[in-house]
């Protein structure tokens, strides 16, 4: 109880303070989650222990919120309503298929499942474009395109995770079809809900409950009600809460300031609690061991950089766009963060991948959001 109110405090004073120094170092506050995360745990410090059972459960819980959150920030119907669904599906296309393959050629040297790899390299982050798109000057085309397929890219990567997990745990069998159907229609859900008769008597009925706080209830109903769904039908149940994020993001009127409230419970506690976990968990000691396991952690950040901004960059030039918005592009498309983690975590609590390919994939996270978004601003201003 001693090792774990010690843990508790190291890690409470850490979610605190943070977000503070990473303004000051101007890294991402996931980013600088993640170090401190690093230095607590087996690498440095060692004051989280791995299988304390309060910490195993904070961690799970942060996982299945932060994909709820994934979902929560998608605009499900952005692409179609702005016009854009070929162009987007294309560069999506682009950004899925040479990763996938660059991963699966790679594999055999990281001693990685093909599929996984491959899957794992697909990942991007609407996380970190949103804030990006903020910051920069681009046309309504670059931008709009730019979500759209990292739409595509987000939802199209975590069901794709969900049957590589089926195919390598030998379970696709026709209860799982069946599955993977229902799970895919739960997805025409939140495009039905945008539709406008839909959203308006939902935003009525909400705005008559608003003193009862009814959409944060809803929320998290739903976020336990799909991931216990997704479970049952032989899926993670990131999957369902990912789905849950993506209802919750249509039907909640956006005037109530409500996704507001529910990302505030996850970037203020939840959220913070899972990278740091994730982060106690990457041996650095181990992972820098040997020069050849060196050589496989580049191997592993150059491939997955690179395949998404040749591949992305080079769709984008097909469909019109200059050569540096192109570039920029596809190294904004390789800025992974949060699936990439969710992924790597999943696959470690499955037995699928070491602690070695585990912390080289955090790695890639912490260096890909770092640099890509810096890289590709620079490149788009013309500095």
């Amino acid at each position: 109880m001693e090792s774990l109110l010690i843990s508790l405090l190291a890690i409470f004073a850490g979610i605190v303070l943070i977000p503070l120094l990473a303004r000051r170092l101007r890294l991402p506050v996931i980013v600088a989650e993640l170090l401190f995360g690093i230095i607590l745990g087996v690498s440095f410090l060692d004051l989280v222990p791995r299988d304390e059972p309060t910490l195993q459960f904070l961690l799970s819980f942060g996982l299945v919120y932060l994909m709820f959150v994934v979902g929560l920030e998608t605009d499900f119907g952005t692409i179609y309503r702005e016009g854009n669904l070929g162009a987007a599906l294309a560069v999506a296309s682009a950004s899925l298929l040479l990763p996938f393959a660059t991963g699966v050629a790679i594999s055999y040297m990281a001693g990685v499942n093909p599929l996984l790899l491959g899957t794992i390299f697909c990942t991007t982050s609407i996380g970190l474009i949103l804030p990006l798109l903020k910051e920069i000057r681009c046309s309504k085309r670059f931008s709009q395109i730019l979500i759209g397929s990292v739409v595509f890219v987000d939802i199209i990567s975590i069901l794709l995770f969900a049957f590589v997990l089926a195919v390598i745990e030998g379970s696709v069998r026709a209860e799982f079809i069946y599955g993977l159907l229902a799970m895919v229609t739960l997805l025409f859900l939140p495009w039905i809900l945008s539709r406008k008769t839909v959203r308006d008597k939902i935003e009525a009925k909400i705005t008559e409950e608003a003193h009862s706080d009814i959409e944060v209830k809803i929320a998290f109903a739903l976020i336990f009600l799909l991931a216990v769904t997704s479970s049952l039908l032989g899926f993670h149940a990131i999957i369902g809460a990912f789905i849950a994020g993506l209802i919750v993001s249509e039907i909640i009127p956006k005037h109530a300031q409500v996704e507001q409230k529910l990302q505030s419970f996850g970037y203020g506690f939840f959220i913070p609690l899972f990278f740091i976990l994730v982060g106690a968990k990457v041996n650095l000691p181990a992972l820098f061991s040997t020069a050849s396991d060196i050589g496989i952690l580049a191997l592993i950040i150059f491939a997955a950089l690179l395949s998404k901004a040749g591949g992305v960059a080079a769709a984008t030039r097909l469909i019109g766009f200059k050569r540096r918005e192109s570039l920029a592009f596809g190294i904004f498309h390789g800025a992974r963060l949060s699936l990439i983690i969710a992924a790597a975590e999943v696959s470690s609590e499955l037995g699928l991948i070491g602690d070695k390919i585990f912390a080289s994939l955090i790695i890639l996270a912490i260096v890909s959001a770092t640099v890509a978004p810096t890289i590709g601003k620079r490149i788009l201003s013309g500095v």
